[in-house]
């Protein structure tokens, strides 16, 4: 009966322990129940159909500066103080208008001067081809007359003489007196036949020329002042805005040292000036790209297109002229193209390859310099579908989309937001939301 209860003891103990431990066993399983997660739900995520292109175009978009066709820096051509100033800063003026004008005073004193040595001149030249009077040359007619009358009386009295010296009655020296008195007679006979025949055919064509030459340089003379007087007055060359104003009354100007009084821009004709890649440019001038020019939020009409020929040293572009229409009101509003206002050129450049357009925000960065989205893969259970990786090379992005080449078969339903919650076998819910853009549709 001793050795029977100790006994009993121990059972009684192990079975304390056995319990315990059961009991223990039994609420770590049951805790462990209580921690395991429940089944994954679906995430929710929109998806759109993967719509392959048989061509990729690209949207290039260059900038250029609207500016007006023709600018001027005015300046007097002549010297001289300024008297007048016509137009203020922000005036538009028509071609011809006057700007400014100098004070002519001294050109008018000098034509003064050149037109009445002009005058004189002239007068000149008319007596030369008129020709003596009638008075004169019957006057000259007269002494011609008179001196034939004194040579036919000195020649009766040197012949009288000769006989008296033959008979020795005068001596040498009066024969000799008689002789000279007919030279000097006949000498002075033949000077006023001279100057009668001079009279009686007028001035000589070579006095008469040179006389003419005499007044055409003072004619020029006085041209060349009217041109100067001319350019006291300033006047637009061509219909404009006047953008700056650096000159006033008072102010002297100098042919040496010109001083820019005006900037004028031309208004209403306008063009926009753009660098372009060369194969771009080479593309413009043969007609194979139609450009779309926008400014403020206009499209701008374009006249005409001009390439120029050399390639920019610094930037490596071609500069592309576009003539415009007009100045276009920018909208609803009454704002006008101006010049120094910014432009955007677009062109849409096509060829040929195979792919599609997704959202931005569908694609994540993977290895290899590809890209990785989401496709929807469909099960044979009833718990949805799930989501499959699938590795694309981008070809070009634009904005908010890219165009992107893999293995896919253009049946596929990719994920379009959301992409970055999702692991590959995650079973999502579909939304339909998202339509894929057409392509080159903005």
């Amino acid at each position: 009966m001793k050795n029977a209860l100790p006994t009993l003891i121990g059972f009684l103990v192990l079975a304390a322990v056995g319990f315990v431990a059961s009991r223990v066993f039994l609420v770590r399983a049951d805790a462990a129940r209580a921690e395991e997660p429940p089944a994954p739900r679906p995430v929710t995520v929109e998806i759109a159909p993967l719509v392959m292109e048989e061509t990729l175009t690209v949207q290039r978009r260059f900038t250029g500066v609207v500016q007006a066709r023709r600018t001027a820096q005015l300046s007097f051509e002549g010297s001289g103080r300024v008297t007048e100033v016509l137009v203020e800063e922000g005036q538009r003026v028509e071609a011809g208008e006057i700007l400014a004008r100098l004070d002519p005073a001294v050109l008018h004193a000098n034509r003064a001067e050149v037109a009445s040595r002009r005058e004189r001149l002239q007068a000149q030249l008319e007596e030369l081809e008129a020709g003596p009077r009638a008075e004169v040359v019957e006057a000259a007619r007269a002494e011609v007359t008179a001196l034939e009358e004194e040579l036919a009386l000195a020649v009766v009295q040197r012949d009288r003489r000769d006989g008296l010296a033959e008979r020795g009655t005068i001596g040498v020296e009066q024969l000799d007196a008689a002789r000279a008195a007919v030279d000097a007679a006949d000498a002075r006979l033949l000077a006023a036949r001279a100057r009668l025949a001079e009279l009686v055919n007028g001035s000589r064509p070579e006095r008469i020329a040179a006389q003419r030459g005499a007044l055409g340089e003072l004619a020029a003379g006085l041209d060349a002042i009217d041109v100067q007087i001319e350019k006291t007055t300033l006047r637009a060359p061509f219909a404009g805005t006047i953008s700056a104003r650096l000159v006033d009354e008072g102010a002297v100007v100098s042919v040496q040292m010109p001083a820019v009084a005006f900037h004028l821009v031309e208004s209403g004709a306008l063009e926009v000036r753009a660098g372009l890649p060369p194969e771009i440019a080479d593309a413009l001038s043969s007609g194979d790209l139609t450009p779309v020019l926008r400014a403020r939020g206009a499209e701008l009409a374009i006249r005409s297109t001009r390439i120029l020929p050399n390639v920019d040293v610094a930037t490596r572009t071609v500069a592309a002229i576009f003539e415009l229409d007009s100045a276009p009101v920018m909208g609803d509003s009454d704002a006008q193209l101006r010049d120094g206002d910014v432009a955007t050129l677009e062109v849409a450049l096509e060829r040929s390859e195979r792919g599609a357009w997704v959202p931005l925000a569908a694609l994540s960065e993977s290895t290899r310099g590809l890209w990785s989205l989401f496709r929807v893969v469909a099960t044979e259970d009833a718990e949805g579908p799930v989501v499959e990786r699938l590795e694309l090379e981008v070809l070009h992005a634009d904005g908010e989309r890219a165009f992107v080449r893999g293995t896919v078969s253009g049946d596929e339903r990719i994920v379009v937001t959301g992409a970055h919650r999702l692991v590959p076998g995650q079973r999502v819910r579909l939304v339909e939301h998202f339509r894929p853009a057409a392509n080159g549709e903005r």
